[in-house]
């Protein structure tokens, strides 16, 4: 038995690996297309770009692996049925349950590796992932001038006339004479009639015109350095369009600030609920449990206030004859300022329990939250057990029913699960369902599907009566030719 638990155990790991390939693979196409522009043209370098996909690559084998899972125990029992492997192992005296209990073996040993992938090994990554994608947002794109388009920087503007590139016999002179900012350059374009709008002062308005150009972006300075020659400046006041300046010059240098044009990573530690091990979900949600029971006293303790400036209200109202105004000894006059006073007190109250209710629901939909994210830790891996109990009865009578009606099916199966998942942890983030449910359901009913598969299984029938459906469709077909 050890042989042939063996041997099932191995025809599933090439369709194992080779789903998850194509899975993994159709994931990664999906998130390059959704974050190509952040990814490309800020001048990212590919280490930084391989890093970042690298990160990523945690959740999508989270996903990917309960459905790689699903396609490899449905090929591998497709081919036992389609080859009578199955017939033969039967008619050895093996059960069909006793041929389906090494894959849910693997399917608990892939639940508890993906447990703990899922709690210790994905928030890490999902964290780095943040912090890359927040510092990849921050990057201003990497400046490329082209011939007669304006570029705006921040408060400047530019704009190039023409582009040329200098010899290289031109390139050595002029390396030297540019500076040591430029020093290193293999190659620079030379900026033809080149005019900048500086409008940084506020009580000035400064534009520099120049025959030629040179641009270098320096990261000491953090900013465009544009050696200028031949050029002229251009200042007007701006307060009253009265004093104007104009100087000429031969040669000249121009800070440009140019902030976030390198790639600089986020240190920060703030992690959201996906970033989270199961410990420290468990903290905040012990946090916020704290925060609402506090909020739960002081509403307490001010009802309580409001019932007891109720009840001297309801004395102040039954005090209208002069016996009963001695009996309690108070005027006309303070009766009427108490009832104010009282008033004006409930109100304040009513708009502490609006703000404390807003605080408290807060609170709870933070709640609701973090214990999504701790059940879903736990029941997406558990989905690897459940297709097991989905896929190897669909491929055991896959032969009955067809290979492609098997597929079909475990791909509703597959999205009816995901729908579930989605479907449930939104309901929960917004306090419709508890968490715990909204993320087990899709385990329960799938699974309960999967049961009631392998129990047809092992009862050794179909899930659908093909040969009645055959039978009945045939006998239709047959009236209706008949009418004819």
């Amino acid at each position: 038995m050890k042989l042939i638990n063996s041997y099932i155990i191995r025809e599933h790991i090439l369709p194992f690996f080779y789903a998850l390939f194509v899975i993994m693979f159709i994931l990664l196409m999906n998130f390059l297309v959704n974050y190509i522009n952040e990814l490309f043209g800020k001048g990212l370098s590919f280490l930084t770009i391989v890093r970042l996909i690298f990160f990523n690559l945690s959740w999508m084998l989270a996903l990917a692996v309960p459905m790689a899972t699903l396609v490899a125990v449905l090929m591998a029992y497709g081919r036992f049925s389609a080859d009578n492997e199955i017939t033969i192992l039967k008619s050895s005296g093996i059960s069909v349950f006793n041929i389906i209990r090494p894959s849910l073996y693997v399917g608990i040993f892939l639940t508890i590796l993906m447990i703990y992938f899922s709690d210790q090994i994905l928030p890490e990554s999902n964290h780095q992932a943040s912090l890359m994608f927040r510092s990849v947002r921050q990057k201003k794109p990497t400046l490329n001038l082209n011939e007669n388009i304006f570029y705006t920087l921040d408060k400047y503007t530019i704009v190039v006339e023409k582009i040329e590139r200098p010899l290289a016999e031109e390139w050595l002179s002029l390396n030297a004479m540019l500076g040591p900012e430029y020093h290193g350059q293999k190659e620079m374009d030379r900026l033809r009639y080149l005019t900048i709008y500086d409008r940084s002062d506020p009580v000035k308005d400064v534009t520099i015109t120049a025959e030629e150009g040179y641009m270098v972006y320096s990261s000491a300075r953090k900013a465009l350095i544009f050696t200028l020659f031949d050029g002229e400046f251009h200042e007007l006041n701006t307060s009253g369009y009265s004093d104007y300046r104009r100087s000429m010059f031969k040669r000249q240098v121009v800070y440009v600030p140019a902030e976030n044009f390198e790639y600089e990573e986020e240190k920060q530690d703030g992690r959201g609920d996906r970033e989270m091990t199961i410990a420290m979900m468990k903290e905040r949600v012990a946090s916020f449990e704290g925060q609402v029971k506090s909020q739960n006293n002081k509403i307490k303790q001010y009802t309580d206030e409001v019932f007891q400036l109720v009840d001297s209200f309801m004395v102040y109202q039954r005090t209208d004859s002069p016996v009963e105004f001695a009996q309690v000894k108070i005027s006309p006059v303070q009766k009427k300022n108490a009832l104010q006073k009282a008033i004006r007190k409930v109100q304040r109250r009513e708009q502490q329990f609006k703000t404390i209710n807003s605080i408290t629901n807060s609170n709870e939909k933070n709640i609701n939250k973090y214990m999504v994210e701790i059940h879903k830790k736990i029941s997406i891996p558990f989905a690897c057990i459940v297709f097991v109990l989905v896929g190897a009865p669909l491929g055991v009578m896959a032969r009955k029913g067809g290979m492609g009606v098997a597929i079909g099916i475990s791909i509703l199966f597959f999205l009816m699960y995901w729908v579930f998942l989605i479907g449930g942890e939104n309901l929960a983030d917004r306090k419709f369902l508890s968490p715990a449910f909204a993320m087990w359901a899709p385990n329960i009913f799938v699974g309960i599907g999967g049961l009631y598969l392998t129990w047809r299984a092992v009862k050794e029938t179909t899930f659908i009566p093909w040969d009645r459906m055959f039978r009945f469709l045939k006998r239709l077909i047959m009236k209706g030719g008949t009418r004819k």
